[in-house]
């Protein structure tokens, strides 16, 4: 199990929102999600569960959820 972000290596939320300009805030304000969920997102603290709070980052990504979750084993 990971403890967060390896060397460089960004989760493709992260990636994508980073892509489309948004910063962490301005996302957070954009779709709604609290800023401190989308960092503990982004440093794998754990896996996003809360399918509505997918559905609008999807949304604000111009993406569809299966897009923005990983995996994990």
């Amino acid at each position: 199990i990971g403890s967060g972000l390896v060397g460089s290596e960004m989760c493709i939320r992260d990636r994508m929102r980073e892509e489309q300009g948004y910063s962490r805030a301005a996302f957070a304000r954009a779709t709604g999600i609290p800023l401190r969920t989308l960092e503990d997102w982004d440093a794998q603290r754990y896996a996003p569960t809360n399918v509505y709070q997918l559905l609008k980052a999807a949304r604000v990504l111009g993406c569809h959820i299966e897009d923005i979750i990983e995996e994990t084993e």
